[in-house]
């Protein structure tokens, strides 16, 4: 069967979904990204796709730091709860009942209750059609103590996809999972 070209993100495995968290002024900001990846080893680079409306966007253009927090299933409901139109002044850790934990490098902060987190700077950003790639460089990286595992870890964190068009469309590693 044949799809449009624009159709493509339907038909490719999902990338897990990742929760960016920057500042605005004192306000700590976090947003759920479901179009992310690491591209470089060394230097050690990861980028997220982001549409320039986004207050996660303008927050990394003012501060050029930002941290990647990797949820696990155990919080969709939180995930879904960021993803919600919050106006900048307003904090989604508070909203979402997550943890912010102060950062080793840069000034946005972790989340606790995320498996593994990693710290940016801001390395280049550029224009690809109706989003923003930014590019960070990874200058600090966490991983939960109950998971770490040295060469294991990456197969025993519990990423979450977001499998839908529809907000709450998650699975996990072989199960649908339900946000609201």
């Amino acid at each position: 069967m044949e799809v449009n070209p624009e159709e493509y993100i339907k038909i490719i495995p999902p990338p897990p979904v990742v929760l960016i968290s920057t500042l605005y002024g004192n306000v700590k900001n976090i947003a759920p990204f479901g179009m992310n990846m690491p591209i470089s080893s060394h230097p050690p680079l990861y980028a997220i796709g982001v549409k320039d409306t986004r207050d996660t966007y303008k927050n990394i253009l003012e501060t050029e730091e930002f941290v990647v927090a990797v949820p696990g299933p155990d919080l969709i409901r939180e995930i879904d709860t960021t993803a919600e139109s919050f106006s900048r002044e307003v904090s989604e850790f508070e909203k979402a009942g997550l943890t912010p934990v102060a950062s080793k490098v840069v000034k946005p902060f972790r989340v606790k209750e995320c498996q593994s987190n990693f710290e940016c700077r801001l390395a280049w950003i550029k224009q690809a059609g109706d989003h923003y790639i930014i590019v960070g460089r990874v200058v600090a990286a966490s991983i939960d103590d109950r998971i770490y595992r040295k060469e294991l870890s990456r197969l025993v964190i519990a990423p979450v996809y977001h499998v839908g068009a529809e907000e709450g469309e998650y699975a996990g590693k072989g199960q649908l999972l339900t946000g609201k």
